[in-house]
């Protein structure tokens, strides 16, 4: 453990400070991390499910800093970018000759993940010939390269990734029952953005600051948002997540005089998106002060549900007392401007 612990300290002074980690606001975003925390103590398989750019590999390598493997190798792999002809090859090695070009013998991604963790994202992509000898691994911890006879035993803890429904796959024949319940024996799911706006604004401040240092910045100067940009950001349905919202940003940062982004400086897809008004909540009928009353109706509900249905959190979102909301609420269920059974006057169980 002394000698893990000097490791550390050993690479941090190589390889200079770890970058800073983003702090969750979202409570669904806070249980997340703390199961992959836990998780991560054990050598359970992993299984990290959510939509493409959610942040599936940054939890993977997270779960392997915080394991006792964190001194050993973390091997990413994309099965969808390895050809099918070469996918047992890159996986098991292969011995030389064993193919046509096979001019060496070479060790697979396994035998180099020994002793640390292997990361295999997009695992619904795997051809099923493969996903038999990937059971194989996980149940037996060894791997036979191509062309050998022998086998050759490894320490690997597998976390894998999807933006698939694998569950639809086992039942459409795509994808290995047996394999699908070894991998899952532990279950992350990444909400998108969308569902957790609560971290929008401080993951745009984070991807900003890291931004402005991969650039060569000053990551202690804080760049402003110009009239327009901070609310446009913030309501903005963001269907790429955490991806999209880094390459715009950095888009920006190019863009920008170094000091402020302005609304030019977003792509066209965003400033488009804020000219298409809200159905549901902008109303061309009716007095200045029902609509107005409509509005107000449209933000409460709007941040209950970016809440979770926790109100006192919605409350606090919104600096008012938990009392006023109720009678807000209320008020909207006599005016019939919010549905009764979702945001009647029960309180849920976080509160």
């Amino acid at each position: 453990r002394g000698l893990r612990a000097e490791n550390r300290v050993l690479r941090g002074l190589v390889l200079g400070a770890s970058e800073e980690v983003f702090s969750f606001n979202s409570p669904i975003m806070r249980e997340m991390e703390n199961m992959a925390v836990r998780v991560a103590r054990t050598n359970s398989t992993v299984l990290i499910t959510g939509e493409s750019g959610t942040g599936k590999g940054v939890v993977a390598r997270l779960i392997h800093q915080k394991s006792l493997r964190a001194d050993g190798p973390f091997i990413p792999v994309n099965c969808g970018a390895i050809p099918e002809n070469l996918v047992e090859s890159e996986f098991f090695g292969h011995t030389r000759g064993s193919f046509t070009g096979a001019d060496k013998a070479r060790k697979g991604l396994f035998q180099e993940a020994d002793g640390g963790t292997i990361f295999l994202d997009e695992i619904g992509e795997l051809p099923l010939a493969l996903q038999v000898k990937l059971l194989h691994v996980i149940e037996h911890k060894e791997v036979r390269p191509v062309g050998s006879e022998q086998t050759r035993s490894v320490d690997v803890r597998i976390v894998a990734a999807t933006n698939r429904d694998l569950r639809e796959m086992v039942i459409q024949g795509k994808f290995r029952e047996d394999l699908f319940f070894r991998l899952s024996v532990f279950h992350i799911h990444m909400p998108p953005l969308r569902e957790r706006r609560q971290d929008i604004s401080a993951l745009i401040e984070f991807l900003l600051r890291r931004g402005m240092l991969r650039n060569g910045g000053n990551s202690e100067r804080k760049i402003l948002l110009g009239s327009g940009v901070g609310e446009l950001l913030v309501n903005y349905a963001w269907p790429g997540n955490v991806r999209e919202m880094e390459n715009v940003l950095d888009r920006a940062l190019i863009l920008s005089d170094g000091v402020r982004i302005t609304l030019a400086d977003l792509p066209p897809q965003i400033t488009k998106a804020a000219q298409q008004p809200r159905q549901d909540s902008i109303q061309s009928s009716g007095t200045l002060r029902e609509q107005v009353r409509k509005y107000e109706a449209d933000i409460i509900l709007r941040a209950i549900e970016e809440s979770g249905g926790d109100r006192r959190a919605a409350a606090q979102k919104l600096d008012i007392g938990l009392s006023s909301l109720y009678r807000k609420l209320e008020e909207f269920e006599e005016q019939k401007l919010a549905p009764e059974a979702q945001y009647g006057r029960h309180e849920t169980g976080q509160d």
